[in-house]
C-alpha cells in the first residue's frame, strides 16, 4: 500500500525511498530524490523506486519516509550530491501509526505499527491490544544494538491465537536497512533473530499459520521482491523472482501461501508458496498500471486480491480494484468507485472469513490532494457494495483490516488534520451493520 504503513507526502509524484546513507540520521535524514520508475543505481548507493501514485500517504517502502511537501528541500539536497542528512532540519514523521491489525475474537486484537522517538530523531516499534473495551500501548523491544538506531512494525502482525503474535517491520542502522520480526507469546514482545537478512530487505506485510511458521514479503535491493520465512527458531530470505515488491501474503495452511505486489512496470504480480519455492501466477491486471496491495484467502483455493490501478495519468486518477482467485486462475472483479474523476483511491488492506464474505479498507484522496477520506468495501461472493466509514480528520487513511467473523472486523490507519500535521492512530470496528471510531492509545 502506497497507503500499508504510510508515511505522509504531498501532492504530485511521491517517491518513497531512501539512501542507507540518510538513514543514519534516522527520519530526519530519510528522504532521498527518486524518479519513481524502475530501480536505479544514485551515487553508489541502491535505492528503490515507488510507485508513481500520488498521495499524502506513502508505504514505508525502501527505506520507508516519503518526500513530504516541507522535506522537499532535504531531498534536493540529495539529488545536488549533499547528503540528505545534512539538509534536513525536521523530522518527516511525528506521531504515531498503526500500519497493521489482527484479531482471533471479538476481544482479541493486536496492532502493530511505527511511532517517532521523543526526540523526533528515529523511530521506534508500537503495538497495542484491543480487550473488547480498550485499546492498550504494549511494550515493545526498541532494536538499538549493533549500531542499530531504531525500527518498525510496520508490514503489520498476524495472531494465530491470544497468546502467539507475530509482527514484522524493517530496523536500520546509518548503514543497513533489514527486515525486523517480533514476538508476542501472551505476556511480551521479544525480537526474532533472521539468519541471512536481505540487504536493504523492507517488509510490508505478514501472515502466519501458526507461531512457528509465518511469512513476510516486501522489496530487496537492489529493486527486487522479497519473501522471508520465520520457523519458530529465526527468519531466513527467500528466493523471489522479480522486480519490484509484493505488498501482500496470505497463508491459508503449512506450504501454502500467496503473495500479490507490482512490477517495476506497475503491472500487478502474484505468487504462490509450495513449502519449497515461489512460482508465478498471473493477475487479471484489470488497468493498464494495476498495484495490487494485500490478499486474503480463506481457503487453499480461494483468494480475494485488491488495490488499485489506473491508466497510469495521475490526472485521470485512480480506482479500487480487485480479483477473485479460484484456486486454476485469477479473475477481476467490479468495484464500485465511489470517487469523482481525478481522485485517488484506494483499497490497501482485505480480509476475508469466507470465499463469500470480505471486507476491503482504504482512503479516497481528491485530485487537489486537499483532503483524503477512509474507504471500506464488502464482497458478498456476487458483488462489491461500499461501506460508510468515519473519517476522523481532513486526512484521514484505513490501512489494514481483519475480520474474526462476519459481524466483526477491526481496522486501523493514520490520520491528520493537515498534509503536514502531527500523525495519530485510527482504529475503527464493524458490527455487521456499521463501522464506528474507537479510541487507539498510540
Amino acid at each position: 500500500m502506497r497507503g500499508k504503513r504510510a508515511v505522509f507526502g504531498a501532492t504530485g509524484v511521491l517517491a518513497a525511498v531512501t539512501t542507507v546513507a540518510a538513514l543514519a540520521a534516522g527520519p530526519a535524514g530519510a528522504a532521498a530524490a527518486v524518479s519513481g520508475t524502475a530501480a536505479r543505481r544514485s551515487g553508489g548507493t541502491s535505492v528503490a523506486a515507488a510507485r508513481p501514485v500520488p498521495g499524502w500517504t506513502t508505504r514505508l517502502r525502501a527505506g520507508g519516509p516519503g518526500i513530504l511537501p516541507w522535506a522537499r528541500g532535504a531531498a534536493k539536497g540529495a539529488r545536488g550530491g549533499t547528503s540528505a542528512a545534512n539538509t534536513a532540519a525536521s523530522p518527516l514523521f511525528s506521531g504515531a501509526g498503526l500500519y497493521g491489525v489482527s484479531c482471533t475474537g471479538r476481544k482479541e486484537c493486536t496492532a502493530t505499527g511505527l511511532a517517532s522517538t521523543r526526540n523526533g530523531q528515529n523511530y521506534k516499534p508500537l503495538a497495542e491490544r484491543w480487550d473488547g473495551t480498550s485499546w492498550a500501548k504494549q511494550t515493545t523491544p526498541i532494536p538499538n544494538s549493533g549500531g542499530l538506531l531504531g525500527g518498525t512494525l510496520t508490514a503489520g502482525v498476524s495472531c494465530t491465537s491470544s497468546s502467539a503474535c507475530v509482527a514484522a517491520g524493517y530496523s536500520y542502522s546509518a548503514r543497513t536497512v533489514q527486515l525486523l520480526g517480533e514476538g508476542w507469546d501472551g505476556r511480551t514482545w521479544s525480537i526474532q533473530p533472521d539468519s541471512t537478512p536481505a540487504p536493504q530487505g523492507y517488509a510490508y506485510r505478514i501472515s502466519c499459520t501458526w507461531a512457528k511458521d509465518c511469512m513476510a514479503v516486501g522489496s530487496r535491493a537492489p529493486g527486487d521482491t522479497l519473501a522471508e520465512h520465520w520457523n519458530g527458531r529465526h527468519w531466513s530470505a527467500g528466493t523471489t523472482k522479480h522486480t519490484g515488491e509484493l505488498d501482500g501474503v496470505s497463508c491459508p495452511a503449512t506450504g501454502n501461501c500467496t503473495a500479490v505486489g507490482w512490477n517495476d512496470a506497475g503491472k500487478a504480480l502474484a505468487a504462490h508458496w509450495n513449502g519449497k519455492a515461489w512460482s508465478d501466477e498471473s493477475p487479471a491486471g484489470p488497468q493498464p498500471v494495476t498495484y495490487l496491495e494485500d490478499v486474503s484467502c480463506p481457503g487453499t483455493t480461494a483468494c480475494i486480491a485488491a488495490g488499485t490501478g489506473g491508466s497510469g495519468s495521475s490526472s485521470a486518477g485512480y480506482a479500487p480494484v480487485a480479483e477473485l482467485w479460484t484456486g486454476g486462475s485469477w479473475t477481476a472483479l467490479t468495484v464500485p468507485d465511489p470517487a469523482l474523476s481525478g481522485d485517488f483511491v484506494e483499497l490497501n488492506s482485505v480480509s476475508c472469513t469466507s470465499a463469500t464474505n470480505c471486507m476491503a479498507v482504504g482512503d479516497d484522496q481528491n485530485a487537489a490532494s486537499t483532503a483524503d477520506a477512509t474507504l471500506a468495501a464488502q464482497w458478498n461472493g456476487a458483488t462489491w457494495t461500499i461501506v460508510s466509514t468515519p473519517s476522523p480528520a481532513t486526512f484521514t487513511a484505513l490501512l489494514s483490516v481483519s475480520c474474526s467473523s462476519a459481524t466483526y472486523c477491526s481496522a486501523v490507519g493514520v490520520s491528520s488534520p493537515s498534509i503536514n500535521g502531527t500523525v495519530s492512530p485510527v482504529a475503527e470496528t464493524w458490527n455487521g451493520a456499521t463501522w464506528s471510531l474507537q479510541t487507539a492509545a498510540g
